[in-house]
């Protein structure tokens, strides 16, 4: 029918209209953040915050527009524009759920009105329009399973820390643990954002930044609020701000400038015992870091770290002792800093299609106490630049708990492995995957597939296909039924394949609970290499990084 159509065709030019106002929103918000972190221009910043708010509000981005207009009332704003800000406060604070909030507000906003009836009817029409804020993807840190540790604060007790002449420290499961169960949650002892990730993302928590705000004395970082702001500018960011263009200007690594960054946050003494290889270093490498110590150490003295005049340049004893610990700080982050990432994510396929993006890097002490593996035991996400670790299969008490450091043997040849960690970490890999030279993925059509022998404690493998289910094993000497394990392998690899699907139906949750019953039950009937059981964990893996740091920056504009 005409009329019909014609209200479709409304409706969709109505529609086109908004996502051009909101692409627009986007496209011009920038502007006005640039503004909001110049303090070249401090006199308009509250016009700038209010321009911004404005647009936030179009996004159905109420918090940071809220943020944005209680900064406006700090500054020097003229009245003219005051009525409108306490209009917005109450919009915004009615779609937050504040209801009282929004109340107060609007009381304010009447009263600035005055009697100007056409404003005040316009006031109450848009606080009874619905509005909704706009739904972002959950990113919250997970809960520890079982109890808290005792020693280490923020692990489980499911895990507990051995010590040998051949491994060193390293940490071993004290309980059962079951696939999917997270280890450690660790806030960073101290962490550097990249320098090309500063326009990007906040100088201080890593997240994206939205509605940026600026340092009062520094046009060179963002923080993604006041916050964020106040805890960078009264802590590491008050000695770094002056000298943060020579300290990237140099050349030097964002590990120096963690190193730096352990001492201006004082954390040094939380990870006084982490691996430095000293006694290995070549003296060479020893003079460069040394260097850089004591470069690190003038900026010290110049940023005013030691509360004397800046143009004193001989050390104190105190000075010199901070010295020590900055070369000590270099020389512990070659071997236990991490890497903090991010992962792009496809419009097209959300979870597959999703990149790595590295954007910082970090120390974590109780992670760094994780030894290596090419077959790691565990996965870890980053949410903000907290750490997850999480188990990725099963795990009996006393097994090795490992991370993995880079080189992983689906992906890598051996010889590639060892290269990587004989130089980046000055040792060579003995796991099992190394000794029994595992085939990466790509080559994975060789590998066999084994069942256990079902007798307890028995660790026999059975290469398939076998003749008869009944054999005796060589191990046990006993008679054994392999049929039950045979069946149960046949059922993990059906169930690998329904996991994979609910990938792709972006079911995440879903694909989470399948992978992990299903890997349980590989590892009691079967052992690995196994190809289908490592592409499995490898999308547990992908799943769980759902959970954390996370962008649409690789989204594709789709067409009206």
């Amino acid at each position: 029918m005409p009329g019909n159509g014609s209200e479709t065709s409304t409706r969709g030019r109505s529609l086109s209209k908004n996502r051009r106002q909101k692409e627009g929103a986007k496209s011009v918000q920038p502007v006005y953040s640039q503004s909001a972190i110049n303090r070249f221009l401090d006199e308009n910043l509250a016009l700038a915050l209010l321009g911004r708010a404005k647009l936030l509000m179009t996004m159905r981005e109420y918090a940071n527009s809220l943020t944005d207009l209680q900064l406006c009332l700090k500054r020097k704003i003229p009245n003219r524009f005051k009525y409108e800000i306490f209009w917005m406060m109450a919009v915004c604070y009615k779609a937050l759920g504040e209801t009282n909030k929004s109340t107060v507000s609007l009381n304010l906003a009447e009263k600035l009105i005055g009697s100007d009836a056409k404003l005040l009817k316009l006031l109450h029409d848009s606080l009874e329009a619905k509005h909704e804020p706009i739904r972002k993807r959950d990113m919250t840190l997970p809960p520890i399973s079982g109890q808290r540790h005792s020693i280490f604060a923020h692990a489980s007790n499911k895990i507990a820390l051995k010590k040998s002449a051949e491994l060193g420290r390293y940490v071993v499961a004290n309980d059962e643990i079951k696939t999917g169960e997270t280890l450690v949650v660790e806030p960073p002892t101290a962490a550097c954002l990249l320098p090309e990730k500063f326009g990007t993302h906040c100088h201080h928590c890593f997240n994206r930044l939205l509605a940026p705000v600026g340092c009062p004395d520094c046009s060179s970082v963002a923080f993604c609020g006041p916050s964020c702001r106040d805890v960078a500018v009264t802590t590491y960011h008050k000695y770094e701000c002056k000298f943060l263009d020579l300290l990237i200007g140099s050349g030097m690594s964002v590990l120096s400038h963690t190193a730096l960054r352990m001492v201006t946050q004082k954390n040094c003494d939380k990870i006084d015992d982490l691996c430095t290889n000293a006694d290995k270093r070549p003296a060479g490498d020893f003079l460069q870091r040394t260097l850089m110590a004591a470069f690190l150490l003038r900026c010290l003295q110049k940023g005013g770290y030691f509360d004397r005049g800046s143009d004193a340049v001989v050390p104190t004893e105190q000075e010199y002792q901070v010295g020590e610990v900055l070369l000590r700080n270099l020389q512990m982050l070659q071997f236990n800093a991490h890497e903090v990432y991010e992962t792009l994510y496809d419009a097209e396929h959300r979870l597959k299609g999703g990149k790595l993006s590295y954007i910082g890097v970090a120390v974590y002490p109780t992670v760094a106490l994780f030894n290596h593996d090419c077959y790691p035991a565990v996965t870890r996400y980053f949410v903000g630049k907290d750490i997850v670790i999480t188990s990725s299969r099963p795990l009996s008490p006393g097994s090795t708990i490992a991370e993995n450091y880079g080189p992983i043997f689906t992906c890598r040849k051996l010889m590639d492995r060892q290269r990587a960690l004989s130089s980046r970490y000055w040792f060579n890999c003995r796991c099992r995957s190394c000794l029994e030279d595992w085939p990466t993925l790509n080559n994975g059509s060789s590998l066999v597939k084994r069942v256990r022998c079902p007798t307890s404690q028995c660790l026999c493998l059975f290469t398939l296909p076998i003749e008869k289910d009944t054999v005796e094993c060589p191990k046990c000497t006993k008679t054994v039924s392999l049929g039950e394990n045979i069946g149960k392998l046949k059922w993990c690899e059906e169930q690998y394949g329904v996991g994979g699907k609910l990938v792709e139906a972006q079911k995440v949750e879903e694909a989470i609970a399948v992978l992990r019953e299903a890997l349980d039950v590989f590892h009691r009937v079967s052992a690995a290499p196994h190809v289908e059981t490592h592409s499995a964990e490898e999308l547990l893996t992908i799943c769980l990084a759902h959970k954390g740091n996370g962008s649409d920056s690789l989204v594709k504009a789709k067409t009206d």
